[in-house]
Order: structure tokens, then sequence, then C-alpha cells
């Protein structure tokens, strides 16, 4: 089983909650990424694909207290660590960002005004801005240490990934090529949070050109589909939870999450994420790899505990020990 190869892509949402209450950046992005970086260092695994909240990076640059510009600095020293260590940093825009508003005396943010939430709600021209400044960001952030640094992948905020219309033009201006959002099943036709993605190739990579759910062999793009495994309501995992939740087992973030938006569809299925994997299901998941070659994990630094960390590095020694992994989505 060993010779066996496994395309496995490991990828996390870099942002803060994007509710009444941001969170702080030590506990949300710095702590939780230094031990994904370290776990992921002792596995010997590069190629984890960091998507980074890009607007909220804008408003730390714009802001003039000290407070901001030093978090500002604190996260571009960690992304140009994750770039060093092998791993990608791409974009990942919530608009809404845009009317975020900040109190200085506890060095948080307010985002509860959601009429910007997915990028279709904006205006093209705020579209165009705001895309070329999220790339122009990253590209100051990350090109003095390494100039030959591709920034070629996306993925939209809230899954938002339809209308493609709104992003087409600019995945064709600034060379993205590489797409990460169709999370197969699922679907939200809210207002403020839209996408369908009830009915995409059966394949979990495929070209496109125009919907990122409809295959285009002669696509200039690449959708890199999530993966999702059955949801399980038993009582064992019902019992973890509980147990988890008792002895303090929680998130490191210190933010609160959007409330009031329509529940996505699921089909009866769950993302497959680090933030979701306990000790009992973590069968679950070792059985996925074992009838799968290609896994897509999509998970949040900020939602991470310690717990879903642990059950991780069991994860990756299994993976490991039994199948070659390939990381390195370009090559899959």
């Amino acid at each position: 089983m060993k010779n066996d190869q496994r395309n496995i892509l490991f990828t996390f949402d870099y942002e803060l909650f994007l509710g009444s209450r941001s969170g702080s950046i030590q506990n949300c992005l710095i702590k939780p990424t230094d031990l994904l970086i370290q776990l992921f260092e002792n596995h010997k695994i590069n190629n984890a694909l960091f998507f980074v909240d890009t607007t909220y990076l804008l408003r730390l640059k714009q802001q003039e207290h000290p407070a901001c510009k030093n978090d500002l600095k604190i996260i571009s020293e960690q992304l140009i660590t994750l770039v060093k260590k092998g791993h990608s940093v791409f974009p990942h825009i919530h608009p809404h960002w845009l009317d975020a508003v900040y109190d200085p005396t506890e060095n948080q943010w307010a985002l509860t005004n959601y009429s910007k939430y997915r990028f279709h709600s904006i205006t093209a021209s705020k579209q165009e801005e705001l895309f070329t400044q999220s790339v122009q960001l990253l590209r100051e952030i990350i090109y003095p240490h390494f100039p030959d640094y591709t920034i070629n992948g996306y993925r939209a905020g809230g899954w938002s990934i339809n209308p493609f219309a709104d992003f087409k033009p600019l995945f064709k201006k600034h060379g993205i090529k590489y797409e990460f959002s169709v999370l197969k099943g699922f679907k939200n036709l809210s207002e403020a949070q839209y996408f369908d993605f009830t009915n995409c190739p059966a394949e979990p990579i495929y070209k496109f050109e125009d919907d990122p759910c409809h295959r285009s062999d002669n696509g200039n793009f690449t959708e890199y589909c999530i993966s999702s495994i059955p949801k399980t309501n038993s009582f064992v995992s019902k019992l973890w939870d509980k147990y988890l939740w008792k002895t303090g087992q929680r998130s490191m973030g210190d933010g609160y999450s959007v409330t009031g938006m329509e529940a996505m569809e699921t089909n009866g299925k769950e993302m497959i994420s680090v933030e979701l994997l306990s000790k009992a299901k973590l069968p679950s998941y070792k059985f996925f790899l074992k009838e799968n070659n290609y896994m897509h994990f999509i998970s949040h630094p900020k939602m991470l505990s310690l717990h879903n960390l642990s059950c991780f590095d069991n994860f990756l020694s299994f993976a490991q020990k039994n199948f070659v992994l390939q990381t390195n989505f370009t090559l899959f």
C-alpha cells in the first residue's frame, strides 16, 4: 500500500472572525498557524495553501493607529515564514470588511453590516479595485523576500464564486489560474451568500472557462474541489463533542462568527476539515483516504483546537505510513 500515491490538499482560510467581534490576530491567526507550521515541519510536509483575507489587511494598512500597523507587520512576517517553509499564500476576499468598524480601545473590529458580504454585491469598479489591491498587497509583502513567487490561486469569500463573470476578467488580468471554492453538493442561494455546487462534474479536478461547475477541457482555469464526507449523528460522535465542549477543548480563536445568515444546504454531508476532525471522526478520514486518491481539506486557523491538531497529527502519521503523499497541487 505504501507505493500508492495520494494527492492531498491542505488549505486554510487565513482570516479573523467575520461577525460582531473579529478576535485578536494572536489567537485567531498567529498562534494556531504557528502550530500548523510546526506540525507540517514535523511531518516534512509543505505545499499547504493559505488563502489570506486581503480586504482585512487592506483595512489595517489604511489605519494610522499603531496597533493596526503592528498587526500588519506581525501578519506579514508570518506570511513570509509560510512561503519560506514551502507553503503558498493566495488572496481570499471578504468585501464586507469595507464596512468594518475599528475599536482602538480593544484593537478589535466589528463586522455587522453584511450588505457587501459577497463579491457580487459591490460595483464592478470596486471589484476591480479590491481584487487588484489584494494581489498587489500580497506582492508587496512577499516579493522583496521571494521575487519569483507566483500568485496564481484564489478562493472566494463565503464560497461565493458565482457568478464567475465577476471574477473571470480579474483572473485573466492577474494571472489567476487555479480556483479552490467549489464544495460539491452544497448550495446557498441567499442574498448575502450565493453559490450552487449541486451539479458539478464527477471529477474532483477539472478545467473550466465560464462557470466553475461546468467542465471545459480547453478552459483557462482549473478547479480543485473541496472534499466532503457523510455527516455523522452517531452516539459516539455526539458524546465526543459533548466531552470536548465540557473539558474546554474549543477553538483558539476569540471572536464571534457571522450571525443571521441562512444555513447552506449540505445534502447530508460535511466538508473535510481539520477543525471538524475529532477522535470519533478520525476513522472516517482515514477510510476516505484509503478509498480516494484525492483529498482536499478546507480549514480555518481561528477554529482550531488542540484536540483538532492532535487528531490531525495522528491522521498525517497514518497517511505517511501507508501512502506516498503528493501535496503540490500543480503535480496532481
